[in-house]
């Protein structure tokens, strides 16, 4: 139980990532509000997990201003004063790089960066009216430091989340707020199939490339979340954790090793 009686926001957990991290933070003892754009009555595995007292869903769309700062509200009325929130909604759609507009743009990093930073801010200021602090999670993803082709905005908005998540520790220290990012390698999630479902010589190239032979899972990743909410992890702060198999490790997969290098 190392989330005991601590009350957590999870932003974007209808699924995926967010849906696991959510789960896993209350098989911890954690009081969980889930989230996302869709009614509830769409989001079957959180109407299971609402069946208990420590679970709420909230349906808010944060691409719209001001819905992130409604949701953390929401949020702590629920459950008072958050310990913890975890800013996890984004998306990576965006068209090819010529064809890339300004409302692009505007649409990924309103909804991957502006969502999390305005949430933040009212997280912020709904504890410190309370007179306490708290722990601050992103969702970063190892495109945050390796690019990959056809996500020019993603990765630059994982970039964004990145260069936040140290400066929110700089900015709030003296507040008592902590933050840190998990950023994730490739993750089976039903926003990355990549062919991985429907091809299987094309899952295998994929899953050569990663230096643990293996692709990821949500659950993976989740348990992440959970130290990093946990007061175990109070002492980390500004730090991004890779959770990527190895690939961040890994300067090139299959480059030959020539005679003359042995």
């Amino acid at each position: 139980m190392k989330l005991k009686d601590k009350a957590i926001l999870v932003t974007g957990s209808s699924q995926g990532i967010g849906l696991a991290v959510g789960l896993a933070m209350l098989r911890e003892g954690a009081q969980v509000v889930f989230h996302s754009e869709k009614p509830m009555s769409k989001c079957g595995e959180v109407i299971k997990a609402i069946g208990t007292p420590n679970a709420f869903y909230v349906q808010a769309d944060l691409s719209k201003e001001g819905e992130a700062r409604r949701l953390v509200q929401v949020a702590s009325e629920r459950y008072g004063p958050l310990d913890a929130l975890v800013n996890n909604v984004g998306t990576f759609r965006e068209p090819e790089l010529l064809a890339v507009a300004k409302k692009d743009f505007e649409a990924i990093f309103s909804l991957n960066v502006w969502s999390a930073l305005e949430a933040t801010q009212e997280y912020v200021r709904i504890n410190q009216k309370a007179g306490r602090g708290g722990r601050i999670l992103f969702s970063s993803s190892l495109n945050g430091t390796r690019s990959e082709p056809g996500h020019t905005l993603y990765d630059a908005s994982k970039g964004a989340l990145n260069a936040l998540t140290r400066q929110l520790a700089l900015e709030l220290a003296q507040l008592g707020f902590t933050t840190a990012a998990v950023a994730p390698g490739l993750i089976e999630t039903p926003l990355t199939d990549f062919g991985m479902k429907s091809d299987p010589a094309v899952r295998e190239a994929i899953r050569k490339q990663i230096p643990i032979q293996r692709i990821g899972t949500i659950e993976d990743v989740a348990e992440w979340y959970v130290f990093l909410a946990s007061d175990a992890a109070k002492y980390a702060t500004g730090q991004v954790v890779a959770v990527d198999g190895g690939l961040d490790a890994q300067q090139m997969a299959f480059r030959p090793i020539a005679h003359s290098e042995r």
